[in-house]
């Protein structure tokens, strides 16, 4: 990622820090989100949050879009079986720090940009689709390691970097797609698939 890559992404994290104060509409974080990716200089990107109040001291730096979980919160291990059925993680939810998931010809989606992480440790997530659909959604700012196999089917990791902090959680996607397809893919808060296309999209042309 070259340094422009960088300042752009923490310029969105800017932004959504501002949206989250109540500094800026959907309609004008939108529009300053366009600006993002068509800005061809540091200059630029400075401009859309230039003017824009002060931040609380607690989010004026850019960080990671992720909620730490108490440390003595998560669980050693869960499983979810999801069989001919669909099965969906989003909010405010805590992963075990190992977890254990099968798809056998059913959906699943997993977010994880509400959900609360153990940071210091590696959430490890042992996922096989078997004729089916697994769906995990992290926010920027993660460690993410992604190593699985496919047979007859897809194993994707489409993740973006952004900016790390050495505290931040780790995340760690084994397994296998068989006949099926696992997918893993970066998304800013409240981001929807459409806008997330978009975005990417423009991303790529500039």
């Amino acid at each position: 990622m070259d340094s422009l890559d960088v300042d752009r992404e923490r310029t969105i994290q800017q932004l959504c820090s501002h949206f989250a104060n109540d500094n800026l509409t959907t309609q004008e974080l939108e529009l300053r989100f366009d600006r993002v990716y068509k800005a061809q200089s540091a200059a630029e990107l400075r401009g859309l949050v230039a003017g824009l109040p002060a931040l609380p001291a607690t989010v004026e730096a850019p960080v990671g879009m992720f909620a730490v979980a108490p440390v003595d919160t998560p669980l050693s291990e869960k499983r979810m079986l999801v069989l001919m059925s669909e099965l969906k993680k989003r909010g405010d939810w805590t992963p075990a720090r190992r977890n254990v998931i099968r798809v056998i010809m059913g959906n699943a989606t997993l977010d994880l940009r509400e959900a609360h992480l153990a940071p210091g440790v590696i959430t490890e997530f042992d996922v096989s689709a078997i004729m089916g659909e697994l769906k995990i959604i992290v926010p920027p700012g993660l460690h993410v390691e992604c190593d699985g196999m496919a047979i007859m089917g897809a194993f994707a990791d489409s993740t973006t970097s952004g900016d790390r902090s050495p505290g931040a959680p780790r995340i760690r996607i084994i397994g296998a797609a068989i006949m099926g397809s696992v997918e893993v893919r970066t998304r800013l808060p409240g981001e929807g698939s459409l806008a997330a296309w978009k975005r990417e999209l423009r991303n790529k042309l500039t």
